[in-house]
């Protein structure tokens, strides 16, 4: 899967933020996670995409692995800001990619951080909470450090729960929306069922909706997919 110049320029926003997130300790219970996977996604240009497969990620090995069944049977694995796509065992490319799996809701997850998408103890400090109808909408400003680069993020959670994230430029210009829809469980974690979400660029918006189903936590099998090993190209 190659990554297109529109998505790199749109990924710049985030990578500060990503390096600027703070890292959590490798907890001593949920250290692992996989769940049934479905994304559809729409482009700036119409084109429509469907895949399916089943995700993993451990703490431990800090990897993201994607078991892609549909459209074709292929890996995707992301690792240290670098996606690999694999394919009948065979390395087919590695693109380097602005954000690392620590940084995404799998963690957030597993380290019970999801309900405020882990800033609190980042580089952001909450200012003005707010309340609509039945949502909590928190604005989180950054550091001085980095607020030539980065924005503003609210935050909104419904009956405290992650309902919604948005993010801004410095420029006070909206990039990217997400959507928490429904919550599915497994011990005590939680995770969304369903994200939407919709990256606003020159081109126009697109728009992609991950669901979830079938969550385990602490799996003891499957370990070398968890710990997925990159061939050699």
């Amino acid at each position: 899967m190659k990554i297109s110049k529109q998505a790199k320029a749109c990924f710049v926003v985030f990578s500060l933020l990503i390096l600027m997130l703070p890292g959590h300790l490798i907890g001593q219970h949920q250290f692992r996670m996989k769940a049934d996977f479905s994304i559809k996604e729409k482009f700036a240009d119409g084109k429509l995409n469907l895949t399916m497969g089943t995700v993993y990620y451990d703490r431990t090995y800090k990897k993201l692995v994607y078991q892609v069944r549909f459209p074709e049977k292929q890996t995707w694995v992301i690792a240290d800001s670098v996606f690999y796509l694999i394919r009948d065992g065979k390395l087919i490319s590695k693109t380097a990619i602005p954000y690392l799996p620590v940084s995404t809701v799998f963690e957030f997850a597993l380290n019970s951080t999801l309900d405020n998408f882990g800033l609190e103890g980042s580089m952001y400090t909450l200012g003005k909470v707010e309340k609509e109808g039945d949502l909590v909408i928190s604005t989180w400003n950054p550091d001085k450090r980095i607020a030539k680069a980065l924005g503003r993020i609210l935050v909104s959670k419904k009956a405290n729960k992650l309902y919604g994230i948005a993010f801004y430029t410095a420029k006070n210009e909206l990039v990217k929306k997400q959507f928490f829809r429904g919550y599915i469980r497994s011990g005590s974690v939680l995770f969304p069922e369903e994200i939407t979400e919709f990256m606003y660029k020159q081109i126009g918006k697109e728009t992609k909706i991950s669901t979830f189903k079938n969550l385990v936590v602490n799996d003891l099998k499957d370990d070398s997919i968890y710990n997925f090993a990159i061939p050699a190209k």
